[in-house]
């Protein structure tokens, strides 16, 4: 089977901050700021998460604690043994343009027992959150990167979203066909193309297709091309030279769908990004 991370990962990184770790001794609150979004390791103790409109959710096991896009959320520790924690800002880079961020639901919860392929990872982690050495911000920054492509292995091998890019990459036939349009989408694809790669027939590769990932073949390499498209033009990529990387054969045909799926030009959505990075407050 292809790797179906690495690419994705390489063209659509992402990057942990650790800010918090050791007693959780009162509510905690979390807002949702700069595209960030958030990982909690619960390493001991019982405590509730908050959030507006929903029921409460209450952990009294070891977990982890995943929201991909920013969420608005409160960590309230329960009476008894004390609670342990370790909290990091995530940011995929483009932000809410992410499709990697965009497949996952807004919240995962994790037992840390259930992470097997992650349990060195974890103890480094913890080893690091409790000493003094030199270089332990980095170090724990670093290995919360490694969880999180571990959390994004889990998450495809155990088949755990219900639909969208991450349920067609667990799914044996359709990840190679979902793995050459991530890995290739200057290429001029065809149904039948895709359907060969993934050993099906036409027919049933578009069913299933559709079935799994939630919308045609077709709709997603567009939608695909278009996440690359903005990924480049938020590193002040040419309009011309992005056109040719994703696809399209000319500045003006990219500009055409680019305009229909986003209501503005590339150029335009570029420059209303930009001023919009540069305006948020360090």
């Amino acid at each position: 089977m292809p790797d179906r991370l690495s690419n994705l990962l390489a063209r659509f990184s992402v990057a942990a901050h650790v800010d918090r770790s050791g007693p959780l001794q009162q509510a905690a609150a979390f807002n949702a700021t700069h595209d960030a979004g958030r990982l909690h390791l619960l390493r001991s103790g019982s405590a509730q998460i908050l959030h507006e409109g929903w029921t409460p959710l209450k952990l009294a096991r070891p977990s982890l604690l995943f929201y991909p896009r920013p969420f608005v959320h409160r960590l309230q520790p329960e009476p008894g043994p004390a609670v342990n924690f370790v909290s990091a800002a995530i940011r995929f880079t483009g932000g809410s343009v992410n499709p990697l961020a965009a497949a996952l639901p807004p919240l995962l919860v994790l037992p840390l027992e259930a992470l097997t392929d992650a349990r060195t990872t974890l103890g480094q982690l913890f080893d690091e959150a409790d000493s003094a050495r030199c270089g332990r911000r980095i170090a724990l920054d670093r290995l919360c990167d490694l969880l999180l492509v571990q959390v994004l292995r889990h998450v495809i091998d155990r088949s755990l979203a219900n639909s969208g890019m991450l349920a067609g990459l667990a799914d044996a036939r359709l990840s190679k066909a979902l793995t050459l349009l991530h890995d290739q989408p200057q290429r001029d694809w065809h149904l039948e193309d895709l359907a060969a790669r993934a050993g099906m027939s036409r027919a049933r590769f578009a069913a299933r297709f559709k079935q799994v990932v939630g919308i045609a073949p077709g709709e997603y390499l567009t939608r695909w091309r278009i996440s690359l498209a903005q990924h480049l033009l938020q590193q002040g990529r040419a309009v011309k030279e992005v056109a040719g990387e994703v696809g399209y054969a000319s500045p003006a045909a990219l500009g055409r769908v680019f305009a229909t799926r986003t209501g503005a030009t590339p150029k335009a959505w570029a420059h209303t990004r930009a001023h919009a990075t540069t305006s948020v407050p360090a």
